[in-house]
């Protein structure tokens, strides 16, 4: 039975901050809305015509990046509002099919049956998947198999990985987390065959916290939202997560980061707006300054 509720406690100590994040809102005013706003513009416009609300909401990964991706927007422009619900990629891209929200944020890959809905992504970041280890654990290297033998139980004790002789806790992010899905792809693993009393957590924060409070624990999580003095970060494939080898593409747990729309949707100005934003020069930077690789 996965311990749902005890990976939730674990994680109580980011409960305030995640509650205010979704319920966050931005205002913004970009250029005239009949221009379409170009990247440019979105850069420079302190204030416009753009009025409005729009509606986005899915990942739970991207919340650093996107939030400061919303406030800078926000100082640029006065008159949008931005709502931000962070309730996981499946939710996300689901809301954009029903018409709940005009943008879903993804931390995977659509799958083909969602591009067969009409769904486009567009990626404006790659971040890395980190593997994380309590900072007691002597282990510091994991091939891939290996990986996927301690998640799907084949593997059940740290001293078959190089570690001590101690049995192995599983941590999983919840079904329909963006990182869930783009590590079972990389890896190679299905939901069904996870071992079944792996420990699951609602966000990559919980990963963190859980991991850090158990000697023989590992998980996986964001990089942009690693911490090194809770958790260890240990070699995938002998290549060590860092900016570098993400953007050269040795270490090959990574994924993009997508903003989600519907085709032959129209967005609103002040939704168009904003994704022009993401990927201007400014909004870019601000990806690289939150430990992500832009896309530009």
């Amino acid at each position: 039975m996965k311990r749902f509720f005890a990976c939730l406690l674990a994680g109580a100590m980011m409960l305030s901050f995640a509650a205010c994040s979704q319920g966050e809102t931005t205002s913004s005013s970009a250029a005239d809305s009949s221009a379409a706003d170009t990247s440019s513009e979105s850069e420079s416009t302190a204030s416009g015509d753009l009025s409005g609300i729009v509606k986005t909401g899915g990942s739970t990964s991207v919340e650093k990046v996107m939030n400061a991706l919303i406030y800078k927007f926000q100082e640029n422009n006065q008159n949008v509002t931005i709502n931000y619900e962070m309730n996981g990629s499946g939710d996300g891209i689901q809301g954009v099919i029903d018409g709940k929200y005009e943008i879903g944020h993804s931390s995977r890959d659509l799958k083909e049956e969602e591009e067969a809905e009409g769904l486009v992504g567009t990626a404006y970041a790659v971040d890395g998947i980190a593997l994380v280890v309590n900072n007691e654990n002597t282990a510091s290297d994991l091939t891939a198999e290996q990986v996927k033998g301690i998640y799907t139980g084949e593997i059940t004790n740290w001293s078959e990985v190089g570690g001590a002789d101690a049995p192995i806790t599983v941590v999983i992010r919840e079904a329909g987390s963006g990182t869930r899905s783009a590590f079972g792809e990389i890896v190679g693993i299905e939901d069904a065959d996870l071992v079944s009393t792996a420990t699951e957590c609602k966000d990559t924060g919980a990963v963190q916290t859980t991991v850090s409070q158990n000697a023989n624990a590992i998980g996986y999580m964001s990089f942009s939202d690693l911490d090194t003095s809770m958790v260890k970060p240990v070699n995938y494939e002998g290549v060590a997560i860092s900016e570098d080898t993400l953007k050269d593409g040795s270490y090959t747990l990574q994924r993009s980061f997508l903003m989600v729309t519907k085709e032959g949707a129209e967005l609103s100005p002040a939704a168009q707006a904003f994704m022009d934003f993401v990927l201007s020069d400014e909004g870019q930077q601000l990806v690289t300054d939150n430990k992500l690789i832009p896309i530009k």
